[in-house]
């Protein structure tokens, strides 16, 4: 089977040749910059160039031979921000860590050194985001929305829609990757409402003024689902026939729990995300709804289904009530699984190679019959991450994913 057959066939809770693998398919499969970099040193790679195309995050771009090595069968379609305003259609020399590494950053990523060393991104003469001295991350500083009452500024900060430019960046991109490669593409749409009133007003007062100022946030949540729904139409009239999957995201869980309740989520979040889900069903029906959402979310499962989300990732089975047998008996056969593959809080990083290597086959045990799991790690590869513990995870996956009639 091609890459691409193997993912269809998996998203429609079919058995493949073998589980499906992803590393780098979205900004939640991929890997730190500096595990990269180990890794690409660790498989003697020709070209040492680690590019990072998620600021934020510092997220390294997977190049064509480590896809293949480690035998992904998902290709992210890149939105054209590399966060912060930053472009990756083009890219610098930068040293962004205290090593040896070649690393790249995108256009416009242009950090000052405060007096502490810490990195610290400015626009408009204001702070926006902080790495510290020795740091690996960005860390948000700046959010335009805070203690705004006018719904005018609302309207501002919402009124920017996807350009043509970017547009042609995508379709140019899926295009390649159909050329060049037999993968699946997952666009990186985004579409999130919980996570953007954390990024324009900041997590605290977010949290509390959809609870004492909800006429305002109302009006916050239907803007934003205009803003969304007529990107998303421009989206999907030019890359609705090169995607296979479109990404939406918003971390509802913590690690003890949801974020919200049931019924806020029910009233105030889930109309939203039903109405962006009724639209790619209604547009472009081939194109599956996938749906980022970090924690314990077992409770919320259910309405994800009936708001139209046909995949779930990262599935963080650490976190309370989020059991992989519980999942898989109750959810399975309605839901595609996509992450679960192995502990990253412990095990990956700090566990041995023969405890990696039993708890991808667990996981594989459970999720994998009758279809419906694609095979990634619990959320990114961090920087400690041994380039053999890499190799060893994907390695197993391949060999012991394989589907036996």
């Amino acid at each position: 089977m091609t890459s691409r057959e193997r993912i269809l066939a998996t998203l429609n809770h079919k058995e493949a040749d073998r589980i499906p693998i992803d590393l780098g398919g979205m900004r939640s499969t991929g890997i730190h910059a500096i595990a990269y970099k180990n890794l690409k040193d660790f498989l003697k790679s020709e070209d040492r160039a680690v590019k990072i195309f998620d600021i934020y995050q510092q997220l390294a771009f997977v190049d064509e031979p480590i896809r293949q090595r480690v035998s992904s069968d998902v290709i992210e379609l890149k939105r054209l921000d590399g966060g912060f305003g930053t472009r990756i259609s083009s890219w610098k020399r930068f040293q962004m860590f205290p090593d040896d590494g070649e690393y790249y950053v995108p256009e416009g990523f242009e950090p000052i050194v405060l007096e502490d060393g810490s990195f610290a991104i400015v626009s408009d003469g204001k702070i926006i985001a902080t790495m510290p001295k020795g740091g690996y991350y960005f860390d948000s500083q700046y959010f335009p929305l805070s203690g705004v009452e006018d719904k005018k500024k609302i309207d501002e900060v919402l009124s920017s829609r996807i350009t043509d430019e970017e547009l042609d960046f995508l379709e140019n991109q899926a295009k390649e990757i159909r050329g060049k490669t037999d993968c699946a593409i997952l666009g990186a749409f985004g579409g999130n409402f919980f996570e953007m009133g954390h990024a324009l007003f900041g997590y605290r007062e977010f949290m509390e003024r959809i609870i004492t100022d909800k006429p305002l946030m109302e009006y916050f949540l239907e803007k934003l689902e205009e803003k969304h729904l007529e990107d998303l139409e421009k989206y999907l009239n030019r890359l609705g026939d090169y995607i296979d999957i479109i990404q939406l995201g918003d971390d509802f869980g913590t690690q003890e729990n949801t974020q919200i309740s049931l019924r806020m989520f029910q009233n105030m979040f889930k109309p939203h995300l039903k109405n962006i889900c009724d639209y790619v069903h209604k547009k472009a029906p081939g194109v599956f709804v996938f749906l980022h959402s970090c924690g314990s979310v077992s409770k919320f499962i259910p309405d994800f289904i009936d708001a139209g989300v046909q995949v779930l990732n990262p599935v963080q089975t650490n976190a309370k009530n989020m059991d992989p047998e519980f999942l898989k008996k109750e959810f399975g056969k309605d839901i595609v699984f996509w992450g679960g593959g192995v502990d990253t809080q412990y095990i990956l990083p700090f566990g041995s190679i023969k405890e990696l290597e039993d708890d991808v086959k667990k996981r594989i045990d459970i999720f994998a019959p009758d279809g419906g799991f694609v095979f990634a790690a619990i959320h990114n590869i961090q920087r400690e991450v041994s380039p053999e513990k890499v190799i060893k995870l994907f390695d197993t996956a391949k060999e012991y994913g394989k589907y036996r009639s």
